[in-house]
């Protein structure tokens, strides 16, 4: 895309794009810094952790962790298929740390529960991030069932009992 076109899709002068950036891929670069920003997912997470109900906060985090991943797959896929590579002299996006935080963030919001998980906070963050991600691409599930194949397992609750002897 030529910058004209970038600047009339953005409603302002091709000028005022090289006055704020120095070129064309600084300016791609700006823009995939923000959209693949974790910081705001990270707030939006943090803001529930006061609530005292676990599946509430949960499904909550599994709500913005889908935003985030649905808004993000159409310019993760573009810019696969594009082969747009964007030179920058420091990285502007490292998809590990962003997960990382954003995973940090879901631990934290379930830490106060840790005694009532088999698993620690940190796995259970990571359990259910790899399911809303894979979620993300495939719909198996509806968003609200995620956690409780999580924090319940497969069993049904029938299943789960002891059999009498």
């Amino acid at each position: 895309m030529s910058s004209k076109r970038i600047a009339e899709c953005a409603g302002v002068a091709e000028g005022t794009i090289f006055r704020a950036f120095p070129d064309k891929n600084a300016l791609i670069s700006a823009t995939l810094a923000h959209a693949f920003d974790p910081a705001p997912t990270i707030e939006s997470i943090k803001a529930v952790a006061g609530d005292p109900d676990v599946r509430f906060r949960l499904k909550t985090a599994v709500r913005i962790l889908t935003r985030r991943f649905r808004d993000n797959a159409p310019l993760m896929m573009s810019l696969r298929g594009s082969g747009l590579a964007v030179v920058t002299t420091t990285p502007v996006f490292d998809p590990r740390e962003a997960l990382t935080g954003i995973s940090d963030a879901v631990a934290e919001l379930i830490k106060d529960d840790a005694d009532s998980f088999r698993l620690p906070p940190e796995t259970v963050a990571s359990l259910l991030i790899s399911m809303v991600f894979f979620n993300n691409r495939s719909e198996i599930l509806p968003e609200d069932q995620i956690v409780d194949v999580v924090l319940d397992g497969v069993l049904s609750p029938e299943a789960k009992k002891e059999p009498a002897c």
